[in-house]
């Protein structure tokens, strides 16, 4: 910011141009700087406009913060942005910003107006932004808290009435003061106070009412020099009425416990259901809260419908005055079914009035209970806790702590009504299975009924996850197996996860596999080649066609018995059909083979190390009933070897 203003400075006073805020759009030469930019909202309007005038050869005005970004002020950069160019009505450079809204957080805010100048900027004198403002007064206590808003009747503060035996409220009570709130930049200095909408004595910020403003409404007014006397903003009225304590007449607590289904003791089973009622009254309108102390000292709501959302039933009350009709007294009933452990411990009811949109004011205290409450312990089955079950493993070996909870009333007799259970066998308090041990039943710190097992195994190996195991609880009313999970507490089945990544890679290479095989039968068909090649095609076809045509005899013997070896260059044509024996019945189809022979003897070679070796090769198809063999004639290299070598063709 310094660097860009001191270039700014630079160049305008190379150039003698001139850049200025001002509130009117005068010529620069004329017009008077503002080192302040004040926006003042008078309710939601805004009744100033700040222009931005230059001189040519300057161009493209604009409002910049400097400071925005620094002090989080993310909504003035666009409101800074929308204003307008006037520069052809007004005959010089010019811009006007109207705004139709502001926010008190720019006070404070850094803004310059800044033109373009042969490629650089001209910047003008920074301004500080001062929003200024008054909004609408309240009402409220010395706590900050407002009135209460009554449906159809309006906003309400009640002061405390304290009723002599006329009935009527004393003067000794509790006086309440009230504060005017107000929001505003410059802070307010004036405040008026309005009884039924005529001032009263008094232009403080507070007031102090008693009993003689009931039934009576209260406003006030404030201002900071924004408006005129007359037209001063004024608060909402609130009706002040009488505030007589929500207190508790009676109870059925002690009626409650000495009837069924509650046993010596304050005792009662599971599944059985308990009516509690609680009769208040005070004004404005109580309500009731029903809460419970646990076993452990923890204080709850009970499992009751709580305040405005509780069951009520009016209750007629005496009249023995004027005021004493606007006391309230209500009978709040609380039915719930006893289900588990966590019912056991003390219950009371709070009569509380709300007089404020604060904590309402309560008898006896939400955390602490009265003199009349009423004790219940659950009494049942076994049945497991609500914390989870936990493990513990031991850092410098692989031994492991495994704890389980569970709530009992009465408590399960050792050493048989309390077991755990490994692979269908039973292990009692301080007895070993394999590397199973039951170490200890201890009863929680904090619940009363409420019991921690405690399995150690040392130390845990890895079949351990798939054992069965659970803990085995009873007592007179029934059983309760608690299933204990091995393989979620020591890892989450990474085991079973590990022996199923075998299976997973046989099944991805497989998949595998196929997928390669579908992709090389995909390019053969394309690209016609191996079985798809129609030359291959026809080549099959062709050597089907001859094995239709023809069929091969090879004769199990080559010679007779009669017939001397011959050389490998002679050859021998087989008979033709008409030669045959008559008992012989020839196909169809004539056919013959022709043979090459080869003997090589045990003697080094004579002449030559090549000679001719003539081959007979099938006839044409047109000559095979008829015509001499053909002869194919080959040179190859022979070597002497002590044996004969036949070769049919």
């Amino acid at each position: 910011i310094v660097s860009i203003n001191i270039s700014g400075q630079l160049l305008q006073q190379m150039t003698g141009a001139q850049v200025k805020i001002t509130e009117q759009p005068f010529l620069v030469s004329n017009a008077q700087h503002l080192n302040q930019i004040v926006w003042t909202m008078i309710g939601n309007t805004i009744k100033e406009s700040i222009y931005c005038v230059s001189e040519a050869p300057v161009s493209q005005l604009r409002f910049v913060c400097l400071d925005c970004e620094q002090k989080n002020i993310t909504d003035m950069v666009p409101a800074l942005n929308s204003a307008q160019d006037l520069t052809r009505s007004a005959g010089f450079p010019t811009v006007v910003l109207k705004l139709s809204t502001v926010n008190a957080n720019w006070t404070g805010a850094t803004v310059v107006c800044q033109a373009a100048l042969n490629g650089g900027t001209v910047d003008s004198a920074p301004a500080t932004v001062d929003v200024r403002y008054l909004r609408q007064p309240h009402v409220v206590d010395t706590s900050g808290q407002g009135p209460v808003l009554i449906p159809s009747q309006g906003y309400r503060f009640y002061v405390e009435c304290q009723r002599g035996a006329d009935g009527f409220c004393s003067q000794s009570g509790r006086r309440k003061t009230l504060r005017c709130n107000v929001q505003s930049h410059p802070p307010a200095t004036t405040f008026r106070w309005l009884k039924n909408g005529v001032a009263t004595s008094g232009n403080g910020a507070e007031i102090t009412i008693g009993t003689e403003m009931i039934g009576h409404s209260l406003q006030c007014t404030a201002n900071n020099g924004l408006y005129s006397d007359i037209e001063m903003p004024t608060s909402q009225a609130v009706q002040i009425d009488p505030y007589s304590t929500a207190r508790i007449v009676q109870d059925n607590f002690q009626s409650v416990q000495q009837l069924a289904p509650f046993q010596a003791g304050n005792r009662i089973e599971m599944n059985n259901e308990v009516t509690l009622q609680c009769v208040v009254e005070g004004n404005p309108r109580p309500v009731v809260y029903w809460k419970l102390r646990r076993n452990n000292g923890q204080i709850v709501d009970a499992p009751c419908p709580q305040g405005y959302e509780g069951n009520y039933q009016e209750v007629p009350v005496n009249t023995l005055g004027g005021l004493q009709s606007s006391v309230m007294r209500l009978k709040s009933t609380c039915t719930m079914r006893v289900s588990n452990y966590s019912f056991s411990g003390q219950y009371w009811c709070s009569a509380c009035s709300v007089v404020s949109q604060g904590q309402p004011e309560c008898s006896p205290s939400l955390d602490t209970p009265g003199s009349s409450v009423l004790n219940m312990q659950v009494q049942g089955a076994p049945m497991q806790s609500d914390a989870p079950i936990t493990i513990e493993q031991m850092p410098n070996n692989n031994n492991a702590i495994i704890s389980v909870h569970y709530c009992a009333e009465p408590v399960p007799r050792p050493p048989r009504e309390i077991v755990f259970n490994i692979d269908q066998n039973d292990i009692q308090v301080g007895q070993r299975w394999e590397n199973f041990r039951f170490e200890s039943n201890v009863q929680n710190s904090t619940v009363g009924n409420c019991f921690l097992a405690r399995l150690q195994i040392a130390p845990v190996r890895e079949q351990d996850q798939d054992r069965n195991i659970y803990l085995k609880v009873q007592n007179q009313f029934g059983t309760k197996q608690i299933p204990v999970s091995l393989d979620s507490l020591l890892g989450g089945g990474s085991v079973l996860s590990s022996r199923l990544s075998g299976w997973w890679w046989v099944l991805i290479g497989l998949a595998i596999l196929a997928l390669a095989c579908c992709c090389l039968f995909g390019i053969c068909a394309r690209m016609k080649l191996c079985c798809f090649n129609e030359s291959n095609k026809l080549i099959i076809r062709q050597y089907h066609a001859n094995l239709t045509c023809f069929s091969v005899n090879v004769r199990s013997t080559l010679y007779g018995d009669d017939l001397p070896p011959r050389l490998y260059h002679q050859h021998q044509v087989l008979p033709s059909s008409s030669e045959k024996a008559p008992s012989q019945r020839s196909p169809s189809v004539q056919e013959g083979l022709n043979y090459a022979e080869m003997r090589l003897a045990d003697r080094a070679p004579e002449v030559a190390s090549s000679s001719s070796m003539r081959i007979t090769a099938p006839p044409p198809m047109s000559m095979l009933s008829s015509g001499p063999p053909t002869v194919i004639s080959a040179r190859t290299t022979t070597q002497p070897h002590p044996s004969v070598v036949n070769s049919v063709v």
